[in-house]
Formats: C-alpha cells, structure tokens, sequence
C-alpha cells in the first residue's frame, strides 16, 4: 500500500502474521493470539489455530510459530498445549534451522508435531506447510497487510484506553474484543461456545452507537440506537481514524465468531436424527430467529464454507462489492473460498438471516452514482484493504484510475486505501 513495505524476514509478530496469511491463502479459517487467562493470572497464549472446512466437517490444528531460538522444552510445550486444549495435531514453524534441526523434526514427529523450518521467504517450499493447495503470493501480501491494520487497531484501542481511563467505551472493546477472541475460544463445548458468544454479543449490542455518544459527552451506560450525525460523518463520509473505526471492527469480528461457531454447531449435529429437539433444548437461551436462521442454512450446500467465505469478505474483500465488477467480483469470491458462484447470494444471505438488521446489512448506492453494494457500519480501514486488493486484482497499473469504475467510485476507493494506509503507517519505520 502506498510507500509501505513488508519487511522481506519478518520477525516475531510479523513472522506469525506471515505464516498465518499463508494458511489464509489457501482456504484455512484462522484464530490468532488467544489468550487463557484464569483468576488473573495467564495459563497461555496460542500462536494460531488453523481450521479446514474442506470436506463438510470442521478439523483444527494448533500452530506455534517462533523466530528465534528454540529447542526441545519448546516442542514438549506444544505437546502439553495439545493435550490441555485435545488437539490431535500439532505444528511447530521456526526460522532459525539449527545442525539438529533433523533430530528435532523427528523427536518432534513421535509427539504428532510437524517442525518446519521457513529461514527464507524466497526459497522455501509452501507445499511444506499448506500441502498442495493453491496459494497466490498476492493474497498472502495483503492478508499480511489485514493482519497489520488489525494490529494496529488494536494498539490504538489500547493507547485511548490508557490516555482516556475516564471513559468507559475504550475499556468495554478491550473486554468486548478479549471475550471473543481468548474467553470463548477456550470454552471447549461447542454447545456452551455457541451460548456464551450470543450472550457476549447481547451484552455488548450497539457498543459502536454507546461509544459514539459517550464521545459526545453523554452516559455510555445510556442505550443510545445510533451514533450521532457529527461522528458518523467523520468516519464513514471523511473516512477519518477514530474510535469508531475500531468498534465497528470489533462488532463485525463478533458477528464472524458467532457464525463460525453456528457452523461448527450444525457440522457437530448434521448425522444426528433428532437434530431438531436436541438444537432447541442445547440452544434454548438463543431467541427464536437465531434458530429459524439455523434451520436455514444448515439446508444450504456449501454451509461448511462459510467462516472461510465471511473471514475472507470482511477482511481481505473489505465488505463490499464492486458493481462495475460484479461478475468478476462473484467469481474471485468463488475461487477464494470454495463456493460456487451461483451459491455466492447464499452465503451473503447467511449473516443477514444470523444477524437480521433493518433493511438488510447491504446497501447498494448505485443510485447515488457510487456503484458499489457495501455493508453497513464497516470499518473503513478494512474497506481500505479490499479497496486496495482491487485495484491489484483487476488492473495491470495498479492505478486506481484504470478501474472501469465511475470518479466518484474511484474517489472514494482512493479515500477508504487512504485510511487503510494510515493505519498502516503508525509506527512504521523504513
């Protein structure tokens, strides 16, 4: 994006965001950087936890991924993760290869842990890790971009917290955002995930409106509908980095998890002959339209797609569609997730049914001369990245002006790229 670069031998985090987007790239739905913290005090903290939706089931493994020195206490580590958490498989990606480094990998093979070693991003085979799944080097670029913007999000939200202890909004996300992503994460029934993470999305239902008028001077206790006039416009029409920004990210993250899990429940039950009551009496706290929705998309075909399809839509796509493009736009969904094109308007149709919102969660603002269907209260920093993996994808420039897109949708693809590059560039150093 712009003058950022990608650091060519990244490190640490960068090093994790690296080999994540590289199982982001080949169809793999990613968790990353859970944390298990009980009374105070931190058991862990997961690398990654890759999950293939291939074949209508659900299978995860746990991936620890380290840049620096490491040796056999880090391998019996993993294997006492994989037995804490009942995970079956295990990886161990490192990118320093030592002259035991064979030792190691076969020590490692009795423990059901694959070592590899990724000491050069040039030379490595991806094969070694992703097997043979097709993997586009620009996918993994601007995934890594994705996790970058989410990074420094986060960082933002954590500096407002510090700065501004008076308010309650930036403590809440920090909560809200820790819930979902370490808290359910480590609730192991899926059953039990599926209710908290409902209960955990009531209790923090339309925190983006709540924080906005608290940044107006009102009670962030106050169960306020909408943000108001000033801020919206400052987010969504001037593309501005505030807070919001944030939430919203936070709340669409919240909406992906619940629906990853909703298909992880329907998966689970799919062979079970009395799927209906078991569903009612295990899912009973969840309202009625949630399993109305259930019984729904359970019938469509390609269900087990779609945490891959929502993942890639809303943080790499940017959640929205460009209608100059719609063709090609439904058949790079396909390709990237799995999902036939003329399944496509299914898996769309899941998170309004999951999550229904007053006039749908799209708006189409081709009547505007804006040709592009976008949803709502997304975080503009993302429709940055989506904005700029466009004009990648469909120009041979990479010049926004060669999009066959009209000025006023270029114009504000240039300002959503603008943001996601701002972003990008807190803290950046050549």
């Amino acid at each position: 994006m712009a003058s950022i670069k990608l650091p060519e031998l990244p490190k640490e985090k960068e090093f994790e965001e690296y080999i994540s987007a590289l199982f982001q790239s080949s169809g793999y739905f990613i968790e990353r950087s859970m944390i298990d913290r009980e009374e105070g005090e931190e058991v862990l903290e997961l690398d990654i936890v890759i999950t293939d939706y291939d074949q209508k089931s659900s299978n995860s493994r746990l991936v620890e991924v380290k840049s620096g020195k490491y040796g056999f206490p880090d391998i019996f580590k993993v294997r006492g993760w994989m037995d804490y958490l009942n995970f079956e498989q295990g990886m161990f990606i490192v990118q320093n290869e030592t002259d035991k480094f064979n030792f190691y990998k076969e020590k490692a093979k009795n423990l059901n842990i694959e070592l590899i070693s990724v000491a050069n991003l040039t030379e490595f085979n991806i094969e070694e890790i992703v097997g043979k799944k097709e993997v586009d080097p620009l996918d993994i670029t601007v995934w890594r971009f994705s996790y970058w913007v989410e990074r420094n999000l986060l960082k933002l939200l954590n500096d407002y917290a510090s700065s501004q202890k008076e308010r309650l909004c930036y403590k809440c996300l920090k909560n809200y955002y820790f819930q979902l992503n370490s808290d359910a994460f480590f609730t192991e029934n899926v059953i039990e995930r599926v209710n908290k993470i409902y209960g955990t999305f009531n209790r923090f239902y339309r925190i983006s409106a709540r924080c906005g008028n608290e940044l107006e001077g009102k009670s962030f206790k106050d169960a306020h509908r909408n943000i108001p006039n000033n801020i919206f416009s400052d987010t969504y029409y001037k593309c501005n980095l505030n807070p919001i920004q944030i939430s919203t990210f936070i709340e669409h993250k919240a909406r992906l998890i619940l629906l990853k899990n909703a298909v992880d429940y329907i998966i689970l039950r799919e062979n079970d002959e009395k799927k209906d009551v078991i569903q009612i009496l295990e899912l009973a706290s969840l309202p009625r339209s949630f399993h109305r929705a259930l019984r729904k998309i359970r019938e469509h075909e390609y269900v087990h797609r779609y945490p891959v399809f929502w993942q890639w839509f809303i943080r790499l796509f940017g959640g929205f569609i460009l209608l100059d493009y719609e063709d090609e736009e439904y058949e790079l969904f396909s390709k990237k997730t799995g999902i036939p094109q003329d399944e496509i308007p299914n898996a769309l149709e899941a998170y309004e049914l999951l999550f229904p919102q007053k006039d749908g969660w799209f708006m189409d603002l081709s009547k505007n001369s804006l040709n592009v269907k976008l949803m709502k209260m997304f975080p503009v920093p993302f429709r940055g990245i989506g904005a700029f993996y466009r004009n990648n994808v469909y120009t041979e420039s990479n010049k926004y002006k060669d999009l066959k897109c009209g000025g006023l949708t270029i114009c504000d693809l240039v300002k959503w790229h603008h943001l996601g590059y701002e972003v990008l560039k807190r803290g950046y150093k050549e």
